[in-house]
């Protein structure tokens, strides 16, 4: 299940939430009540096995 980052546009208030696939409703601030919030960019990382490397990671930003 996706975990999106929020920004309240209110009260700038980050948070997460789980999205499900067909979920359309606005992500509300569980700081403030507005419904208005703002989906950020988030980090991620990855990782796998290389047959020449062993286990490797990389992480990506999605900020400016």
């Amino acid at each position: 299940m996706p975990i999106f980052e929020f920004r309240c546009r209110k009260c700038g208030s980050q948070f997460e939430r789980v999205v499900l696939g067909a979920d359309n409703e606005p992500a509300k601030c569980p700081a403030c009540g507005a419904e208005n919030a703002e989906r950020l960019m988030s980090a991620f990382a990855s990782c796998g096995l290389s047959r020449s490397l062993g286990s490797s990671c990389a992480s990506s930003s999605g900020h400016s």
